[in-house]
C-alpha cells in the first residue's frame, strides 16, 4: 500500500492537447492499451528504443570508419602527449561554443 501511494505521489503529470488526448482515448478504447497512462509509456518506451538504435548505429559507423582508416594505414601513434593535445583542442572546441558530436556526450 506504501508503495503504491509513493508511487502516486511521484507520477508525473502531462497535459495533451486534444488531438493527443482523442487519439490515446481511442487506443485504450479499442482494448489496445489499459489506461492512457500505458499508452503514453509505450510511445516513450518506443522513443527510447528508437534513440538507442540510433546511437548505437553510430557506434558501429565510428567502428567501420576507424576499422577502414586501419586497412588503409591511416594511422598515428599512440604518444604520452596524444591524450594532452586532444583535451586541449576539446576544451577549445568548448570554449569556442562548438557543440560536441553526439557520440561522444554518450
Amino acid at each position: 500500500m506504501y508503495n503504491e501511494r509513493r508511487k502516486e505521489l511521484l507520477m508525473a503529470r502531462i497535459d495533451l492537447s486534444d488531438p493527443y488526448e482523442r487519439y490515446l482515448k481511442s487506443q485504450v478504447d479499442a482494448g489496445l492499451f489499459r489506461s492512457i497512462t500505458a499508452a503514453v509509456e509505450h510511445a516513450i518506451l518506443n522513443q527510447m528504443k528508437e534513440e538507442e538504435k540510433l546511437r548505437l548505429s553510430g557506434i558501429q559507423a565510428a567502428l567501420a570508419k576507424g576499422e577502414e582508416d586501419i586497412a588503409n594505414g591511416r594511422t598515428f601513434s599512440y604518444t604520452p602527449g596524444l591524450i594532452s593535445e586532444i583535451s586541449k583542442k576539446g576544451k577549445q572546441a568548448a570554449l569556442s561554443g562548438k557543440s560536441v558530436k553526439r557520440e561522444v556526450k554518450g
